[in-house]
Formats: C-alpha cells, sequence, structure tokens
C-alpha cells in the first residue's frame, strides 16, 4: 500500500537539495518548493494519465537530480511507494511513431496530445487540487520554460 501524500512530503533531504543548487542558480528554499512538487509528482506516478510535459520540466529536472542518488532514491521509492518508480524516457520507437503521426496528420497529432493533456491536468486537480494545477501548468511555465532553466543552469 502506498503512503499518504502527507508523509510522503515530510520527507526530506538535503543532498538532493544541495546538488540542485549546485546545478543550478536556485536558492535553497526554492529549490526545497521544487522537492516538494516533484514529490507530489511521483505521488501521482501510478496514474496512467500521468506523464511530464514541457511545463513541469522543472520537475523533471528535479527527480534527475535525485535519481543520481541511487541509494537514498531507491530507499525512498520502496519505503513510499513499495516499489521502486522508474524513470522512463520515450523509446525510439515511440519518438518516431509520434514524429510520423505530426507529420501526416498534425491535427489528429495535436487532438491526441491534448487529450493526454488534458488527461493529466485532471488528475492532477481531482488528486492535488487546483492551487497545485495553477502552480504546475500556469506558474512554472512562465518561471521555468525551457530557456529560463537553462539560463539557471550553472556551467561550472
Amino acid at each position: 500500500m502506498q503512503t499518504d501524500l502527507a508523509t510522503i512530503l515530510q520527507y526530506r533531504n538535503e543532498d538532493v537539495i544541495s546538488r540542485f543548487c549546485d546545478q543550478f542558480d536556485i536558492a535553497p528554499d526554492e529549490a526545497e518548493d521544487i522537492f516538494r512538487e516533484t514529490k507530489k509528482f511521483l505521488y501521482l506516478a501510478k496514474y496512467p494519465s500521468v506523464f511530464i510535459p514541457d511545463e513541469l520540466l522543472i520537475i523533471d529536472e528535479m527527480w534527475h537530480n535525485f535519481i543520481l542518488f541511487t541509494k537514498v532514491y531507491h530507499h525512498f521509492s520502496t519505503t513510499y511507494f513499495n516499489e521502486y518508480l522508474h524513470h522512463l524516457p520515450a523509446s525510439k520507437s515511440e519518438k518516431e511513431a509520434s514524429k510520423k503521426l505530426a507529420a501526416d496528420n498534425p491535427t489528429a497529432a495535436k487532438e491526441e496530445y491534448l487529450k493526454k493533456f488534458e488527461a493529466l491536468v485532471s488528475t492532477v486537480y481531482d488528486v492535488l487540487g487546483e492551487d497545485t494545477v495553477l502552480k504546475w501548468f500556469e506558474i512554472y511555465p512562465r518561471q521555468y520554460s525551457k530557456s529560463k532553466i537553462n539560463l539557471l543552469r550553472k556551467t561550472c
């Protein structure tokens, strides 16, 4: 049985936050907030409609950061979710199928994406509430767009 969200959100890890701040020009309290949102995202991972759209790339960055602490992430995942939560990128064949659909029928590709995105937003709303929907799909896209994430990324 999966642990409740409130318990998951109590989990802290200074090393994950510290490394994230080493990688990005982000204050520790901001990194803590992104880590909190990442834990919420991981809580949703059991739902089939959940994926990481561009709006949530900062959460994906934090998830990658967390995974690098392999033993810690494994322990967190198996303790709170009773399984290892894998981060699986799209396969080559999935990407090719998506590109082919976009080339052959751009309208159908867009409709398919919007349907997936709507299911994601609906799941976030139903499970985590309106505040999280606003944060993830209105605030984060402005605050952490791809270009802004790249500007925040430290080079050394």
